[in-house]
């Protein structure tokens, strides 16, 4: 009885005799199999790359190229050389070379008088040979997807999917439940250290979030102190930013980050100059010395709702529901707390300085989303903080001396320029760390760090300026801190990075 891959076998009958042929096909196809025909070596040859055959009848004496000459042809092919090749010989007359055929890598031979039975005993045989061989060859390229499988997952850096072995699961056999049980086990690894990188995207990016609320907290009241002792808006920001410019260049050369700097980022600087370090800062600034820092910092959570907006309509981020009730509560307390710190009941300069302040958050907002959608993926923030600062320093200069009748504060290095200059250190850092905190987390995320520059700013003016809340602004507080944990960090797409070693 035949197997399935006998009745399938494509026969290939190589002999330069048009009798030995024919007689051949005849006696091949009596037994089931296909059977093509090639006169002659070179035709053998071609026949054999154009198409895929089961075993090859093969004469051996034949002119031009013979048949050693296919032998040593197909045992050179990888793709040939597990062809199992029969040879047809005359036995008495051509024993040696029957020898050496074998030898060279024949599977057999058969007589040019060859009996019915004899032929299928020979491919029977030739084509068990090649299942076997087939299977083995299909069993160890199984064997080296499951071991290339087994080294990504060691190197730490994968995705199930990447894998690329579910497939293996289908077959029944030993090798098919090692598949299915490793692939169980990389899915659960993958999945329990996504659910641990998430939990510390988390962390890092509310980490990152009080931390540029408390620094961004403190410039309200630093800036109110600056201006109470003297200092005034456009020179005040001018030396702010002559002294970023001078840290951020500073340390983008020392580590040569100037190398890759492009004349390309200059429209994109330009912009992120007049929106940042002219108009936020001279705003800033100005509001500083006129309304009380508490205040100012409450008006900056605006910040987040206007984020959200700008992000949602541009499709920056997703506007998920859970968002939009965490900057709903955030944006509650907040109201809460002006109508509770302000006289909103008439017409009367409150209301004045407040619309007037809403341009500082909003100026906020729009920077955090432009960054996050236009910034060049090469441009490293600090040559680009610097370069900016810089710029923005030859506007504001001319702009002080020509309004304000000088960049200086005093005559001497007195107060005011104290605590200017420990303005310009607590801003460095924090313009650092907000746009970390940008790449990081999302913009709509990052705009949660003015919930918490509310609640550091009023603790801020408390400290520094004597500053207070009543117990309704506390209870409002804490719906800004319940606002700022529903509003998560835009999901972290990267591939995970397994630390550690699987074969220890």
């Amino acid at each position: 009885m035949s197997t399935p891959i006998e009745n399938s076998a494509n026969v290939l009958i190589v002999d330069d005799s048009l009798i030995s042929r024919k007689k051949l096909r005849s006696a091949v196809r009596r037994l089931g199999y296909d059977a093509d025909l090639a006169e002659g070596g070179a035709e053998g040859l071609e026949a054999l790359a154009a198409k895929d055959y089961d075993v090859v009848l093969l004469d051996i004496v034949m002119p031009g190229v013979d048949g050693f000459d296919v032998l040593r042809a197909m045992k050179d092919d990888p793709q040939l050389r597990d062809i199992p090749v029969v040879v047809v010989s005359s036995l008495e007359e051509e024993r040696d070379s029957v020898v050496q055929a074998i030898e060279m890598g024949a599977e057999d031979f058969l007589p040019k008088d060859f009996d019915p039975v004899l032929l299928r005993a020979r491919l029977t045989a030739s084509l068990t040979k090649k299942e076997f061989r087939d299977q083995e060859k299909e069993y160890l390229v199984r064997v080296e997807r499951l071991t290339a499988a087994a080294e990504i997952v060691e190197t730490g850096q994968f995705k199930p999917e990447s894998l690329q072995i579910d497939d293996l699961r289908e077959h029944k056999d030993a090798l098919g439940q090692l598949a299915a049980v490793f692939t169980g086990m990389a899915g659960e690894i993958y999945q329990r250290e996504l659910r641990l990188r998430k939990m510390i995207h988390a962390l890092q990016g509310i980490i990152l979030v009080i931390t540029v609320g408390i620094l961004w907290g403190s410039t309200p009241a630093i800036s109110r102190l600056a201006a109470n002792a003297g200092a005034t808006p456009l020179a005040l920001a001018t030396w702010v930013n002559l002294f970023l410019a001078a840290s951020y260049i500073s340390i983008a050369a020392a580590r040569g980050q100037f190398k890759t700097f492009k004349l390309k980022y200059i429209g994109f600087l330009a912009i992120w100059t007049v929106i940042a370090a002219i108009l936020q800062r001279v705003v800033l600034l100005f509001l500083a010395g006129q309304i009380e820092a508490t205040l100012l910092a409450l008006v900056a959570t605006f910040q987040g709702f206007i984020v959200f907006v700008f992000a949602s309509v541009t499709r920056l981020e997703k506007a998920t529901p859970q968002r939009l009730i965490g900057l709903t509560f955030g944006l509650v307390g907040v109201f809460v707390v002006l109508f509770d710190k302000l006289d909103l009941s008439g017409a009367g300069s409150g209301w004045w300085w407040l619309v007037l302040s809403l341009s500082l958050p909003t100026l906020y907002a729009i920077e955090w989303v432009f960054v996050a959608a236009k910034k060049p993926a090469d441009l490293d923030f600090l040559p680009a903080i610097g370069v900016m600062m810089l710029m923005s320093s030859f506007i504001l200069a001319p702009s002080a001396i020509l309004v304000e009748g000088s960049l200086f504060f005093s005559d001497t290095f007195g107060r005011a320029e104290w605590i200017s200059l420990i303005l310009c250190v607590v801003i460095a850092f924090t313009m650092i760390t907000s746009f970390k905190l940008v790449d990081l987390a999302g913009p709509v995320f990052a705009s949660q760090s003015a919930y918490a520059m509310t609640m550091a700013g009023i603790g801020w003016g408390m400290l520094l300026l004597g500053e207070t809340l009543s117990s309704t602004a506390w209870i409002a507080v804490a719906l800004i801190v319940v606002g700022l944990l529903l509003v998560s960090p835009k999901p972290d797409n990267t591939e995970i990075v397994i630390k550690r070693s699987f074969t220890k």
